[in-house]
């Protein structure tokens, strides 16, 4: 791109306001970096002008841009004549730029540090990792210069370092082609399979992409819900391939290859639109994902589900707001535009996961490179408490792990725990979408080897501290506590006589959380829990056994809900959940006669109100037959 052009998009992006000043910054990099050779054998001038149109494409405020013109001026210029042409605020980011160093993968003293460098250069304004990103894109593009090890080594790099800092910052536009560019390097093989099969079928994967949109629009119109946008776009090559290698899928059983976006005017919108999908077309088990209610720990959000179209073709569908889609595209760069500068409360929030890794500094290099790498560019899992608290933790985590995580207390105390309802042991796995509870004996104290069991850098930091605090007292010899395992436990009601025993609901009266209950035992330790009301049960109450509604759960909760058949019933449905709180984790619907529909939903209660807040609000939908839990 030369300068008429990038002028032209900072016309598009910014107005005529900026254009002086990034007239001034041109002519400033090109006198100092016009004669600078780059080893591609372009200059380094021209070399920035094309990084400064990745952030200006990105969106990133015109402070941002004009440093990516001006990265590389200070070995040449002098610091003063910067700041006076440009100011303090230019001068700080350029200096930040140049703080940070290559990572050198094959020395691990370096790369700890360079890793260091990166994260404490970012603490101090992260804008600065704008333009190391779009520097580090446009030299990918021109890497061919190098020798294959170089090369090499630079890919990986970029997989493990600066690709993952993209996607935590939300910059979805510098992230893909990023991945894209690495992977060509590092598996070629892979590579053109995969732009050779997605070449290969895309007049059939644009045919989809067509019919679709028009079903998607037939369906809004009916259901009275504004479409803004709608648009199909294909999955990038490295999120491909890592469902490859990751999830064993070949190439030719990628039936998602293709995703439709569609933008609606409000959060609201977003679940009438699923519900109305849901309502038309069978829904792909376990990919419905409720990002609007839990965003992603980059403050993504959307729906996303998948369809089986009558044709027996698969879809995934995207809904979100104009709002969402922005900071899908553009992450943290959207903030500063429309925000400024200064730090406030939504921006400390997004970089909070930078702060953490911070409080490393006390420990060794190559701890620091191997905990780093776990807490913020390994992938991460996200489990959830009792009363629907959401927590995330790196992949493979375990209890100890999650213990931690709710409290330094608990986790010293932790002997073992509860997931989805099931006893486990404190080195147990856990896997996204757990409901997990932490037990606890006073007499337990953190061990040596608890290090070993743990992932996260905190945990690790809490067990060495409360070692330190231990290691002047005499050891103690004592047997660790194991939890008594049992069948599960009851998902809404507890027997507090009988701890051992399940309690299921009574289908013949469906108590609702909140109802007066009562008891009856059955064979192999199962209470049936009654209404106090019913029939079956006042039949019997001589028999009758104290049973109370829990108020945390362990487990997520399935419901059902029987209405009059109608179109939007689902959606409503889905509304009415939202409203009260809760992340829909499944959503299903069926006609159960000519006039009758039946929906299933399962979802993670905070608490027992929480739940009869929930029950409070469905019996005021339309049509409504019958709620029950199960």
């Amino acid at each position: 791109m030369g300068q008429d052009s990038f002028l032209q998009l900072c016309r598009q992006q910014y107005g005529v306001s900026h254009e002086q000043i990034f007239l001034s910054a041109l002519s400033f990099s090109e006198k100092y970096l016009g004669q600078v050779k780059r080893l591609a054998g372009d200059s380094f001038f021209e070399h920035n002008i094309r990084v400064a149109e990745i952030l200006a494409d990105s969106k990133v405020s015109p402070e941002v841009v004009i440093a990516g013109l001006l990265h590389g001026v200070t070995k040449h210029a002098l610091e003063k004549e910067i700041e006076d042409a440009f100011g303090k605020e230019i001068l700080l980011l350029l200096k930040g730029v140049e703080e940070i160093k290559l990572v050198k993968s094959k020395n691990p003293q370096l790369e700890a540090e360079a890793l260091r460098r990166i994260l404490l250069t970012t603490f101090r304004d992260v804008r600065v990792i704008f333009v190391k990103l779009a520097t580090k894109l446009d030299n990918l593009r021109t890497i061919q210069v190098l020798i294959p090890a170089d090369q090499r080594r630079i890919a990986e790099e970029v997989l493990e370092v600066y690709a993952p800092l993209a996607n935590r910052l939300g910059l979805e536009k510098i992230k893909n082609p990023l991945e894209d560019l690495a992977l060509q390097i590092l598996n070629p093989e892979k590579y053109v399979e995969i732009t050779q099969f997605l070449e290969q079928s895309k007049e059939q994967r644009e045919a989809l992409v067509v019919e679709v949109i028009a079903l998607v629009k037939q369906i809004a119109t009916a259901g009275e819900v504004e479409v803004l946008k709608i648009k199909g776009r294909s999955k990038h090559i490295y999120s491909i391939y890592k469902k490859m290698t990751n999830r064993n899928v070949p190439l030719r059983e990628q039936y998602d290859l293709s995703a439709i976006r569609v933008l609606v005017p409000e959060v609201k919108d977003c679940y009438t639109l699923l519900g109305l999908l849901h309502e038309k077309f069978e829904q792909v088990e376990g990919r419905l994902k409720d990002y609007i209610a839990t965003p992603k720990p980059n403050f993504y959000r959307s729906l996303h589900t998948a369809l089986k179209l009558p044709t027996g073709k698969f879809v995934e569908i995207q809904i979100r707001t104009p709002e969402m889609d922005e900071f899908a595209e553009e992450g943290l760069a959207a903030h500063w535009r429309y925000k400024g500068l200064k730090s406030d409360q939504f921006f400390e929030k997004k970089i909070a996961w930078l702060k953490g890794v911070l409080d490393l500094q006390k420990e060794g290099n190559q701890e620091f490179l191997e905990m780093a790498k776990v807490d913020v560019f390994g992938d991460n899992i996200y489990c959830y408490t009792p009363k629907g608290a959401v927590k995330e933790l790196p992949k493979s985590g375990t209890i100890l792990d999650f213990a931690f995580l709710v409290h330094e207390e608990v986790g010293n105390h932790a002997v073992g725990g509860r997931v989805n309802g099931k006893f486990v042991s404190l080195k147990h796995e856990l896997f996204s979408g757990d409901v997990v509870e932490i037990l606890t004996n006073k007499s337990q104290r953190p061990r040596r080897d608890w290090l070993k069991v743990v992932k996260s850098t905190s945990a690790r930091q809490k067990i060495r501290k409360s070692l330190r605090e231990h290691e002047k007292l005499p050891a103690l010899h004592f047997k660790q506590l194991k939890p008594i395992t049992t069948e599960e436990q009851g998902i809404l009601a507890e027997a507090p006589d009988f701890a051992q025993a399940v309690c299921v609901l009574a289908k013949c009266c469906y108590p609702l959380p909140g109802e007066e209950i009562a008891g009856l035992a059955t064979k192999r330790r199962i209470i049936s829990v009654h209404r106090t009301d019913c029939r079956a049960a006042l039949k019997e109450e001589e028999r009758w056994i104290k049973v109370e509604w829990k108020n945390g759960f362990n487990q997520k909760i399935q419901f059902y809900v029987t209405a009059d058949e109608r179109s939007g019933l689902l959606a409503d449905l889905l509304n009415t959940i939202a409203n009260t709180g809760f992340e829909v984790k499944e959503a299903k619907a069926k006609m159960v006669s000519p006039t009758l529909a039946q929906c299933s939903f399962l979802v993670v209660p905070r608490d027992l109100e929480h739940l009869k807040e929930l029950v409070r609000r469905i019996q005021k939908v339309r049509g409504l037959k019958k709620i029950f839990f199960e």
